[in-house]
Formats: structure tokens, sequence, C-alpha cells
């Protein structure tokens, strides 16, 4: 009787969900990423200041995806980077693909969570590539493959408001602690919160 009882509350739950989703849509539009890291877990100690400098963030590209609850994330973001090690400031770019689940409330919210690959490169002033691995180190080199296989698995959450045809909101992306595609191991799938980065969207629903 009373998993009767649960999965009607769960079931009258989802209805203004069902009701005020669409089959599917896709949408482009515009990120900016504070490039310091955000503890979300722990903002007592943070510097709130540091938001409202432009020099602290990184700029690009935020397409989504959705079908039903299923949503496919492609996040591309370019900004300047010291270098470990020299402090040389170089070109981060870095492409983030998650996969995961949206849900839309009563038509006036979005809220998303997805998990994928993220490949986090620095060029110098003379074209040469390093990549961030799965160990927070940097390697050598230009081979994709390698890179891809190497990416730590990363969390990004979002929360949208629904304006008529324009997602804005802000999200949280925070990588694992070292899962990757080449290393599964599942006890590395804890999120790094120390280094998560807040970001802000705007995304417009083309269809």
């Amino acid at each position: 009787m009373k998993k009767r009882l649960v999965l009607v509350v769960l079931a009258l739950a989802l209805v203004p969900t069902v009701a005020f989703s669409g089959v599917f849509d896709f949408g482009v539009g515009a990120t900016a990423q504070f490039t310091n890291n955000f503890d979300v877990s722990n903002t007592g100690s943070f510097d709130w200041a540091q938001l409202g400098k432009f020099e602290n963030y990184g700029f690009g590209a935020d397409i989504r995806t959705r079908l039903l609850f299923a949503e496919i994330d492609i996040v591309g973001l370019y900004s300047q980077a010291p270098h470990p090690t020299t402090q040389e400031t170089l070109h981060s770019i870095s492409g983030l693909v998650t996969g995961g689940i949206s849900l839309d409330l009563l038509g006036l919210l979005r809220i998303g969570v997805g998990l994928g690959p993220r490949i986090y490169a620095l060029i110098d002033s003379d074209g040469n590539t390093s990549v961030w691995n799965q160990n927070g180190s940097l390697d050598a080199t230009t081979n994709f493959g390698e890179a891809f296989m190497k990416a730590p698995m990363t969390y990004r959450a979002t929360v949208d408001f629904k304006l008529g045809n324009i997602l804005l909101g802000v999200n949280y992306t925070v990588d694992s602690d070292g899962f990757t595609f080449e290393d599964m191991n599942t006890a590395k799938l804890a999120p790094k919160f120390a280094e998560g980065k807040l970001g802000a969207s705007v995304v417009f629903v083309l269809f």
C-alpha cells in the first residue's frame, strides 16, 4: 500500500513537468564563466568582489539539444590563463560535452544536470599546445584521441528561467576526481568542488 502511494505521489509530481515540457528543442547561445575556483560546498571564505572583475571571465558558446527529459550540452570556452610553472599568459580553450537530464517546472524554470568529458588546452604564443590530463598536470600533445581518452569526466548543473524562447540562468561546472574513458575507476567519480567553476548563460531556443 505504501509503495503504491509513493508511486501515485511521484506520478502527480511529474504531471506539471510533462504538461509544460516540449518533446524536442534545440538552442544556441552564449556563456560566460568565472575562471577562478568557486567551491559551492564552502562559500564562506570566497571573495565575492572577484566576480565583478572582467578579466576573471572566459567566454564562449552554449549549445543544448533536448528530447523529452534527455539533454546533450556542448560548451566551448576561451579565456587567458597563466602557465602553472612559468606564469606565462597563455590562450586557454575548453570543450565540454555532457549528457544528462533536464526538467521543466511549471513552464517557468528548467533544471538540468549532466556528465561528460572536458578537454582543456593551453596554447602559447608559438602555437605549442598542452592539454590537462586526469591527474591535473599538462601533457604536451596535439593528439585529440589521446586527449579525449584522458579528459576528466565533468559534471555540469544548470538552472534557467524560461522567458519565452530564451533560457537565462546560471550553471556550475566541476571535474570529477580523475574518472576518464581511460581510467574508469568509479571511486574517482567524486566531484572536486574545490575547483568548481561558476557561470551564466543565455540560450535562444530555435525550435
